[in-house]
């Protein structure tokens, strides 16, 4: 079972301090581009984000008890208010 990115939106804004689901990000596998809220999210002892097209891994996140760890793979494009 999955849910879409949008789902990790609190978690992006507590480790990054600003909501990204809008932000486009390309795969690196079959290069297709997608708003982060459209990727699939699987949970278990962490977060796995993967592409809605192929399925690779684009983002995984661990949140420890005074840190979040984030793995981030394939292009992203980060843009937040000044």
């Amino acid at each position: 079972m999955h849910l879409d990115g949008n789902a990790i939106a609190g978690v992006l804004v507590e480790a990054l301090g600003t909501e990204l689901t809008d932000a486009p990000r390309a795969c690196q596998s079959c290069g297709a581009v997608n708003a982060v809220g459209a990727h699939l999210l699987y949970q278990g002892a962490g977060y796995v984000l993967r592409c809605p097209v192929c399925g690779d891994v684009a983002l995984r996140i661990v949140s420890l008890s005074e840190q979040h760890v984030l793995t981030f793979a394939g292009r992203w494009r980060i843009e937040t208010p000044r």
